[in-house]
């Protein structure tokens, strides 16, 4: 397995004053009825998060997708877990389907008692019309076990479940890490959808008032911190610039595999832009696309494929069907923020096929 190292400049000097502001933090979550969580670094100054994206199934789901979550979670003890969109499929057709769908994702996570999140792909609501369940309802599902993180949307911000959470220092509660998940949505409008270009028929994109939201949220937290918090960002569908990286990947140190077209949506809304005047995301990692895996440092923010976790969707073709099944993990060090490793999993190295 490759481990990609990453390694950047920021400055984590806090004022004793601006060590608290949960106003627009994340560093604790709690639901009603449901104690705090908090993120933090271990007493070794480590900190481990789990990438799983694209289990895709309903409620009768691959027993091998289940226990690839299981052994990649027992093999790596990790202190956050992310599933990256496309958690459930348009298999179910009822709300108890729904139910026991998000149920078989999330229960492996919650008998190890470990803090996760997860963001919407564009599968997520296929069954919709049948079950009348939408993302907002899933969310309310999601948000009721009590190890999930994930929090109530921010105001007049499209999308469902956009929100960012700190990760605080091992002594003290100084905030050292950030984690930020977007909605990337589903599907581009008819009108726009058949005028695509081949190749990029009909996804969605991240929108105006989440690029706004991203923003401001990140000019406070460097207003309150006197610094930057150098961050992690994930969602679903990938950005035009990981399809650019790889026509230019001699130049962008990318390693890792590309066996299917990059899908984003059909026109560049300006995230990867934004995020590089903020300076503060140190890397951007989705699913959507199954088969790819590669990672690679774009002008200074790394951007990556986990390849999906699911067996009952598409895989490679032939015999090497589920050689790339998987789960992308990351480590942080508290010493150096700014600097992770990240690496791939595979099911079959676990001995699952």
């Amino acid at each position: 397995m490759k481990k990609i190292h990453v390694r950047g400049k920021f400055t984590l000097t806090c004022l004793a004053t601006a060590l608290c502001f949960c106003s627009i933090s994340a560093v604790t979550h709690a639901n009603q009825g449901k104690a705090a969580i908090h993120l933090k670094f271990s007493e070794d100054r480590n900190f481990k998060i789990v990438q799983f994206t694209d289990t895709q199934d309903d409620e009768d789901i691959d027993p091998r997708t289940v226990a690839l979550i299981e052994s990649v979670l027992d093999a790596e003890s990790p202190d956050l877990v992310v599933f990256t969109g496309d958690n459930i499929t348009g298999g179910c057709d009822t709300p108890d389907d729904v139910r026991i769908a998000i149920d078989n994702i999330a229960r492996p996570v919650e008998e190890r008692q470990i803090p996760w999140l997860i963001t919407f792909g564009n599968h997520d609501e296929d069954h919709t019309d049948k079950t009348g369940l939408d993302e907002e309802d899933m969310l309310e599902i999601y948000m009721s076990y009590p190890h999930n993180i994930n929090q109530e949307d921010p105001d007049e911000v499209e999308g469902t479940g956009n929100m960012h959470a700190l990760i605080i220092s091992s002594t003290g509660n100084k905030p050292v890490f950030n984690i930020w998940a977007l909605d990337s949505g589903r599907y581009a409008p008819e009108s726009i959808a058949d005028q695509s270009l081949d190749g990029y028929p009909h996804w969605d994109w991240i929108k105006p008032s989440q690029i706004s939201w991203y923003k401001q949220t990140s000019e406070k937290l460097e207003q309150r911190m006197q610094a930057k918090i150098p961050s992690l960002m994930f969602f679903h569908i990938p950005l035009w610039e990981f399809d650019t990286m790889w026509e230019m990947r001699d130049r962008h140190e990318v390693v890792g595999e590309k066996n299917e077209s990059v899908c984003p949506g059909p026109f560049n809304s300006g995230l990867y832009t934004a995020m590089l005047e903020r300076g503060d995301v140190r890397g951007v990692f989705v699913g959507h696309d199954h088969v790819n895996d590669y990672v690679g440092n774009y002008y200074g923010i790394y951007l990556g494929y986990a390849a999906n976790t699911g067996f009952g969707t598409y895989g490679l073709d032939g015999d090497d069907t589920d050689r790339l099944r998987g789960a992308r993990v990351f480590e942080l060090d508290e010493a150096d923020p700014a600097h992770f490793t990240t690496r791939m999993v595979y099911a079959l190295d676990l001995g699952i096929q």
